[in-house]
């Protein structure tokens, strides 16, 4: 199973989707749909991409990271 990075936010009545990983943006009139289609937009990237392209789009956005800290 592959892991994405996703940032939803709601613009008017739409809930936009953006896949930070590889800079692709969806949107949905749910939360939920908002979801399932960005899932199904970076699979279609994934499919017709060639391994060239899905390395530069990696490289072009760095690499992302969940941290930990302490709040004072």
């Amino acid at each position: 199973m592959d892991r994405i990075t996703v940032r939803i936010t709601k613009d008017g009545d739409w809930y936009v989707s953006h896949c930070l990983d590889y800079d692709i943006v969806s949107q949905g009139q749910s939360r939920q749909e908002a979801k399932d289609n960005i899932i199904e937009a970076v699979t279609l990237f994934l499919e017709c991409a060639s391994s060239e392209e899905i390395q530069r789009c990696l490289d072009e956005h760095g690499h992302l990271e969940q941290l930990s800290f302490e709040s004072a």
